[in-house]
């Protein structure tokens, strides 16, 4: 979504990481996944098939000036592209899992191990603006954009200063499930996340040892808690939430996850009140979790991925100078991390970037899947293949 606030002050330890070195990223090309001069393109999921099939979801809307992310602007839709040449060459992007499903937050897919391909999204319910003013009236929530956000509307608001000709409400939480790799959609689920208002996440879910499906989610828009809900059959149909954490009143959303053996989840967590990475852990595949604790991390939202060699591999996005893709390992499955050796996987021209997910297509071989504008000042999907120091 919105870039990050500027960071506030921070313990000595975190002060101290964020003055520590740098390394690039090793045997670096970068590609251009998809891009269309008059649409703006973002916040891209990725997933690698058991068929060895690429598919990349992003969102896609026409482009305005200045830009609007998804949670401001009801035509934002869901698109997916698929590469069947490890990323060489892209198909038509295609919305999913149609375009009826417009005005929707950041898509996030996965596959599960029987093969299901499940895209989770967030949908908020859009409306003309004389029509919202009309059920606002009527005692409806609805939400108004008079200069700094999204807010609900009460008997004070000022209609005449809203930034658009629309009003939105929230929607609903939805998986989507496809038998054929995505190119089709089989069934569609509303996941009841009450009593949480919400259930966005940029990530797609993860399979536990025993075959739960997980997905680690956050209210939205309040971003203030995290949550889990668990799926037992694929995700036909789900359980109640589960409280992940919170860090008081601050900013606490985007959460992403990993399943690890012994039934352990690791969770990293996008906190724009401080601007590091928060970290919560799971003993018993999700159903409790321990303390919030913080991570030397500067960056927003991560994805984590499971090296082949064992190591834990954390990539997001850095929206500050110099602005850049950027990843951090760590060799205890994320207790510590080498952030005296933070990886620059990309340099980008702008802080308008991110979102970033990393695939690995073969022993060290990585790929990571991104957004940031180009230097012509367009919006694309873009992707970068690299190794990691060793």
């Amino acid at each position: 979504m919105v870039a990050s606030k500027s960071a506030v002050a921070q313990p000595p330890e975190q002060e101290a990481a964020a003055n520590l070195r740098t390394v690039q990223a090793t045997e670096r090309r970068n590609i251009v996944v998809h891009r269309d001069p008059f649409a703006y393109c973002s916040h891209a999921s990725m997933a690698r098939l058991s068929n060895g099939d690429w598919i990349v979801a992003f969102n896609e809307c026409q482009m305005r000036k200045p830009y609007t992310h998804p949670p401001q602007d009801p035509h934002f839709h869901n698109l997916l592209t698929r590469s069947t040449d490890n990323g060489q060459t892209w198909s038509t992007p295609q919305a999913i899992p149609g375009w009826e499903w417009y005005g929707v937050e950041c898509p996030g897919v996965a596959e599960l191990g029987d093969g299901t391909v499940v895209l989770n999204q967030w949908q908020f319910l859009w409306y003309p603006l004389d029509v919202g003013r009309r059920m606002a009236a009527e005692g409806k929530e609805i939400m108004v954009n008079t200069g700094d956000g999204f807010r609900v509307a009460g008997p004070d608001t000022n209609w005449s200063e809203s930034r658009y000709p629309w009003t939105r409400a929230n929607g609903g939480c939805y998986v989507h499930l496809s038998s054929d790799g995505g190119r089709t959609w089989d069934r569609t689920v509303k996941i009841n996340t009450a009593p949480y208002v919400g259930g966005y996440t940029p990530r797609g879910v993860v399979q536990l040892e025993d075959g739960t499906v997980l997905m680690c989610t956050a209210d939205h828009p309040l971003n203030q808690n995290a949550f889990a809900v668990h799926s037992r059959n694929g995700g036909k149909s789900w359980q109640k939430p589960v409280f992940i954490g919170r860090k008081g009143g601050e900013d606490f959303s985007e959460p992403t996850a990993i399943a690890l053996p012994g039934n352990k989840v690791f969770t990293l967590i996008r906190n724009d009140d401080t601007g590091y990475l928060q970290k919560i852990e799971s003993s018993d595949g999700g159903q409790t979790w321990g303390p919030v604790r913080p991570t030397p991390i500067w960056g927003c939202p991560a994805h984590l991925l499971r090296l082949s060699d064992g190591r834990l591999l954390a990539t997001y996005g850095h929206r500050r100078p110099p602005f850049s893709i950027r990843a951090c390992v760590s060799d205890d499955l994320g207790k510590t991390w080498h952030y005296d050796r933070e990886i620059v996987i990309c340099d980008v021209p702008t802080g308008n970037l991110g979102y970033p997910v990393t695939i690995e297509y073969g022993p060290a071989k990585l790929f990571t899947i991104y957004y940031a504008e180009d230097g012509s000042s367009v919006t694309c999907i873009q992707g970068s293949y690299w190794r990691a120091p060793s």
